[in-house]
């Protein structure tokens, strides 16, 4: 466990240090999106230090923000109407209303309207069908976080938890790429996948092709 959550730190680094580019306007938009992906990347690497410092349950919590925090960056840049991205550039001490901002049911129905997220869209939606109610059950001290707190959290659930956290990192970063503009630099952050196959919730069939082709392209 803890090299797999050493291991995803370094895996943090190497997105951001690959979408390292100014974007490509400065646009309240790109800003709003960009800041949105940022925060969820911040949830993700907070999610790993609560394993590491010994409170799964509330590591839990922070992979519903996580979640959020990138579906609202994906939603900013590509369905979100100007007021909306006004209201998410204003400072907290200006009392706006926040009710006119779509919750998560919202924003991926409005992405379901969205061509260039036909490929993004099944995961998120999948996710949300398998996980939504544990995590929910963390944030609300439901029965899940009730029982994992008094039994202790298994070890190979906290593992699949960091490597889908992993996963949308690398959703984050691939969208951090889109923000600069830069042809092809989301296949840059793809291509993490071969270096970090074991930090990722993939089949095992899948991983075993992933780490193959990286040991195949490292000895030719």
């Amino acid at each position: 466990m803890e090299d797999l959550l050493n291991r995803s730190a370094l895996l943090r680094q190497a997105i951001l240090s690959t979408v390292d580019h100014p974007l490509a306007d400065d646009s309240p938009r790109l800003l709003a999106s960009v800041d949105a992906a940022l925060l969820s990347l911040e949830h993700a690497e907070a999610l790993r230090t609560l394993l590491q410092a010994g409170m799964p349950s509330s590591a839990m919590a922070l992979m519903r923000c996580q979640y959020e925090a990138f579906t609202r960056s994906v939603w900013i840049l590509h369905c979100a109407a100007d007021e909306q991205v006004e209201l998410l550039s204003l400072p907290p001490e200006t009392g706006m209303n926040e009710k006119g901002l779509p919750m998560l049911t919202k924003m991926l129905e409005a992405f379901a309207q969205v061509p260039s997220l036909a490929n993004l869209l099944p995961h998120l939606v999948e996710m949300k069908a398998h996980a939504w109610s544990p995590l929910n059950s963390f944030v609300h001290a439901g029965v899940h976080a009730m029982s994992r707190s008094r039994d202790g959290f298994p070890t190979p659930l906290a593992i699949n938890v960091v490597r889908m956290s992993n996963n949308m990192s690398m959703m984050a970063g691939q969208h951090l790429a889109i923000l600069t503009g830069i042809p092809d630099l989301q296949k840059d952050v793809l291509r993490l996948n071969e270096t970090y196959a074991g930090c990722l919730l993939f089949d095992e069939e899948k991983r075993r092709a992933i780490e193959a082709d990286s040991l195949s392209g490292q000895s030719s």
